[in-house]
């Protein structure tokens, strides 16, 4: 699988990388570059990638960088959503990714109050308004899948008392 910088320049440590694909479905994913490689070889979350870096100024530029990437994602699945129907099987990995994605950033805002130094109060509040509509947009991709888990749920029941 090809995968395509999205953010992050190259002197970095950490950087965006996305799989190359015609959807816009795909979730990128931070990558760690180790020792002296030009290639982003490590798959990590937002939070480790925070973590492990030591320049305050590109934590909070990750922090944006992962924002402005789940507002393309959610563009994306919004679009998704207002032109397919609530069975349509595209629906449920979309939904998953904007929920994983989202996640990331929401741990990255809770984090904020014990590892990093405070975001800026207007990043705080675009990511947490990001991360809400997100979760929104997901919930309307997974709809369905809630009607699955039930029916299986049934059939577990129903081969578990012998028919």
């Amino acid at each position: 699988m090809t995968m395509t910088v999205v953010a992050g320049r190259d002197l970095d440590l950490f950087t965006l990388v996305a799989p190359e694909c015609e959807c816009g479905l795909c979730a990128p994913t931070w990558a760690r570059r180790r020792g002296k490689s030009r290639r982003f070889t490590e798959p990590v979350t937002l939070m480790m990638a925070i973590e492990a870096e030591p320049s305050a100024a590109r934590r909070v530029q990750m922090v944006q960088e992962h924002r402005q990437c789940l507002g393309q994602l959610l563009a994306a699945t919004d679009e998704l959503l207002a032109l397919t129907t609530m069975d349509d099987p595209a629906r449920p990995a979309a939904g998953l990714a904007l929920v994983m994605f989202s996640g990331e950033l929401a741990a990255a805002l809770r984090a904020g109050e014990f590892v990093l130094e405070p975001l800026p109060e207007a990043l705080r509040a675009v990511c947490t308004e990001t991360v809400t509509a997100a979760m929104s947009s997901a919930a309307g991709c997974l709809v369905m899948m809630t009607e699955v888990m039930e029916l299986a749920s049934v059939m577990a029941s129903v081969l578990s008392n012998g028919l």
